[in-house]
């Protein structure tokens, strides 16, 4: 999981690595007592050996939150509810267990007290005790008693949707967000978080504009500043939009960087919110790291989620600081957000631009519909019809993608970016391959995604696409599992059998489909030409290809005369066998020529050796 950490030494301890560290183990004992706000007093006085209660009676009291509510206003049930949070907490942070998995880790974000370092790729954490998860039961019981006597009492109402989602119970979070009866930004609020943890994208959607709506006009503002999630090369522009002015703003970038456009709703947007949900119910009392509730925190959850696990770690039998506290966020996560350039110039961007795997990150996300992201093996096609171009989006689960069994759901969404609505289409029960087809009038984005339910997994692919224009005489071709023998091939009915990418395995039989918008006729046939050609070959070698004297480079070429349909249709199809060559990227050129007119596509190819 990704981990967050907090030192009990000075502000500056976390963001260095564990090398300088060591350097400053002698005077740590030293500053754990003198740090004040730069450590929690509980963390200073285990260094010191003072029992934790003597350390939280200094703490100055926390300022007034109209959340907590007041003295007259809270009832018995409530009050109680209170001190066992406070007491769970304690005990819960005392009770951790030890982590070794990240003991190398180094920091990659330091966040003032805290140091946060992405740990995709380490050892899970420790399990929970499971009397931990005991009294966890025992505050919700009683969350619930006062909830059911107030529900007017904000602090218990998010408490009880917060310790309900931590302890894993979906729909108890959904009943507490539901039975609020307090402060109405702050139950609606509540109702997107649980909402949004049980994967209901469009409900949660609308609790949350709800929330937004109905809170004050400058905690809205506060809110709705997305500019933690931004490069710093973007925050000056940002900033200088005002807090109206940036509405629209985010909800381009909340939809450029949606992970699934196939999904309805946009969980990203309700991730955002719902991090925001709950670090204000952090800030209501306790938690695990046991420090007072600070900027440093804040933005450590809104940008890369709350802990849904704690360990503790040291340095070792030699290391004198007292065990520093780990939160672990879930795993894996990705980073969704677009580079600069596609957030600026969405329709001139590339695959390239969507990488979620970025190393460092100024945010993250883990999906709770799929627990690992690939990239989707692919292939684009375009054909005309009419003043209209059909959009043939394939892919093909590779082995590597790790993707389980089927079912799969696969979607491809077309968005012009511009405010007008995106055109989706999605394929339930879908095969391991195939292309999904939809209409494109004008320059877009296309978002090729495929989600395997079962094996909790996604892949996609997002990129910019061109309809075809008016004049031109030869399609796209499509790459086929096998040729279409009949008479009339076309493209809808051999959607549904595409090969699904651009990676072919040596030694095989594979199709292709193309149309051609030009008459064709015995008596005045078109010359059909299809040649693959490796690429990276020396001058030699392709000077020997050219007379026929090394067929590794030029391992397909096929010529023929087409002599049209009888129904004068533009589909063509054809079944090729495509040898074992040396795997590599080649070029697969279509060439159609008559009456001194030729036109051409090509796309390039990844040839691989058959397993």
């Amino acid at each position: 999981m990704d981990q967050l950490a907090f030192t009990t030494g000075s502000r500056r301890a976390s963001g260095v690595r564990r090398t300088r560290l060591r350097l400053l183990h002698r005077i740590l004992p030293v500053l754990a007592i003198m740090a004040g706000a730069g450590a929690s007093r509980s963390a200073a006085a285990q260094a010191n050996n003072t029992p934790p209660a003597a350390a939280d009676s200094v703490r100055p009291a926390p300022s007034r939150d109209p959340l907590r509510g007041s003295a007259s206003s809270i009832g018995a049930v409530g009050s109680q509810a209170r001190g066992l949070q406070d007491a769970f907490e304690r005990n819960h942070r005392l009770g951790l267990r030890f982590y070794n998995g990240g003991a190398d880790a180094t920091c990659e974000v330091p966040l003032g007290r805290i140091c946060y370092w992405n740990n995709n790729g380490d050892v899970p954490p420790p399990a929970e005790r499971a009397d931990a998860k005991l009294e966890r039961e025992q505050l919700m019981e009683l969350l619930g008693r006062a909830q059911a006597a107030d529900p007017k009492d904000d602090w218990v109402s998010g408490m009880r949707v917060r310790y309900a989602i931590e302890g894993g119970f979906v729909d108890t979070a959904l009943v507490a967000a539901r039975a609020c009866g307090g402060t109405e930004w702050w139950c609606q609020a509540l109702r997107g978080l649980a909402l949004h943890n049980a994967n209901q994208h469009v409900a949660s959607g609308q609790a949350f504009e709800r929330a937004l709506t109905a809170m004050p006009a400058d905690q809205r503002c506060e809110w709705t500043d997305i500019t933690m999630w931004l490069d710093p090369f973007q925050h000056a522009n940002y900033k200088a939009l005002g807090c109206e002015g940036r509405r629209a703003r985010n909800e381009r970038i909340f939809r450029l960087a949606q992970p699934l456009w196939m999904l309805p709703g946009n969980d990203l947007r309700n991730e955002f919110y719902a991090r925001r949900t709950m670090s204000r119910v952090h800030a209501l009392g306790r938690i695990p790291y046991d420090l007072q509730w600070g900027d440093d925190l804040l933005e450590s959850q809104v940008r890369y989620g709350w802990p849904t696990a704690w360990s503790v770690q040291n340095g070792g039998v030699a290391d004198p600081r007292p065990p520093q506290v780990i939160g672990h966020e879930p795993t894996p996560s990705y980073d969704f957000m677009p580079t600069v350039e596609a957030i600026e110039n969405p329709l001139t961007s590339t695959p390239a631009d969507w990488d979620p795997r970025r190393k460092k990150a100024r945010m993250r996300y883990s999906t709770r519909y799929a627990a690992g992201y690939g990239a989707l093996p692919h292939q684009f096609a375009r054909v005309r019809r009419g003043d209209t171009t059909l959009l043939a989006g394939g892919y093909r689960l590779m082995r590597e993608l790790e993707m389980g069994r089927a079912p799969y759901t696969a979607g491809l969404t077309v968005d012009r970016v511009d405010g007008t609505a995106a055109r989706p289409v999605t394929r339930d029960s879908a095969g391991a391959n195939g292309a999904l087809l939809v209409p494109l009038t004008s320059q877009a984005m296309a978002s090729l995604e495929v989600l395997a339910p079962v094996g909790t997994r996604a892949a996609r692919v997002r990129t910019t696409v061109q309809p075809l224009t008016g004049e031109v005489r030869l399609s796209d071709f499509l790459l086929l599992q096998r040729g279409d023998p009949s008479p009339t091939p076309s493209l809808e009915r051999n959607a549904g059998q595409a090969y699904g990418s651009l990676d072919i395995e040596g030694g095989t039989q594979i199709g292709i489909y193309w149309e051609i918008y030009r008459p064709a006729s015995p008596d005045a046939p078109l010359q059909v030409s299809l040649r693959t050609t490796r690429l990276g070959a020396s001058f030699m070698q392709k000077l020997g290809a050219s007379v026929g004297l090394s067929k590794t480079l030029t391992p397909v070429s096929i010529k023929y005369n087409d002599n049209g349909r009888p129904d004068v249709g533009a589909g063509r199809s054809l079944s090729f066998n495509f040898p074992s060559v040396p795997a590599g990227e080649y070029q697969l050129t279509l060439m159609v020529s008559g009456a001194g007119i030729t036109d051409s596509t090509t796309q390039r190819i990844s040839v691989r050796p058959r397993r």
